[in-house]
């Protein structure tokens, strides 16, 4: 939404970037049954499922817990940031390059979901492996390719980075003692974790592996 996706990986591939191919610019290779879980053996696929379990229930106790308050100041910053007069300009200078391409879009975020939609349908679970026709394609190509370019020539994403940045930075310098001590609670919880590990892969319920993404409810 903020310029994550350059103009010639939407070009190529549009929103429908390949999984890993962020890791394989970096230098790191990634096959593609390490990114398709129902690829792997069954052993494989319960013990994903099982480490997918405990993942979730860890973050979940930690957001609700250790790291709440830093997610309070997390949404304070969006909500700050979204109001920026600078954010603002960029953003209406976006809508209005994408315009001028034939697309009718107010907020960068909307993109990748409309378009989503538009593929797979309006289903709450999503399977991004799932093949899509030529002619959808090509819409989410050129979609993601006017994205791509808008952001770019309005500088969208340098500036909403910028001004994010300088908010955080005044928020952490407000409140060096409480994020002090949520890095604190959250490391014990983490050792904590660790410490229970062996424990966990033993007890803990397989979550199905694979590739349905919920919208966000947030």
């Amino acid at each position: 939404g903020w310029g994550y996706l350059g103009v010639a990986e939407a070009e190529q591939y549009g929103f429908r970037v390949p999984p890993g191919s962020a890791l394989s610019a970096l230098g790191i290779d990634v096959s593609q049954s390490d990114t398709n879980p129902a690829s792997l053996p069954q052993a494989e696929q319960t013990a994903i499922g099982k480490c997918a379990t405990i993942f979730g229930d860890f973050a979940n106790a930690v957001q609700n817990g250790a790291l709440a308050g830093i997610q309070a100041l997390s949404n304070d910053i969006y909500n700050d940031v979204g109001k920026d007069a600078a954010v603002k300009d960029a953003t209406n200078a976006w809508s209005a390059c994408m315009a001028k391409n034939g697309y009718s879009y107010h907020q960068p975020q909307s993109v990748f979901l409309q378009e989503r939609q538009i593929m797979y349908g309006n289903s709450h679970q999503i399977n991004l492996a799932a093949p899509i026709s030529a002619a959808a394609n090509q819409a989410q190509i050129a979609a993601a390719a006017s994205d791509a370019s808008c952001t770019q020539s309005t500088d969208l994403a340098g500036i909403y980075f910028a001004v994010q940045a300088s908010y955080e930075q005044q928020l952490v310098n407000a409140n060096q003692q409480a994020l002090g001590a949520a890095v604190r609670q959250y490391k014990a919880a983490y050792a904590r974790e660790l410490g229970q590990l062996s424990g966990l892969l033993t007890t803990a319920p397989t979550t199905p592996a694979g590739f349905n993404v919920r919208p966000s409810e947030s």
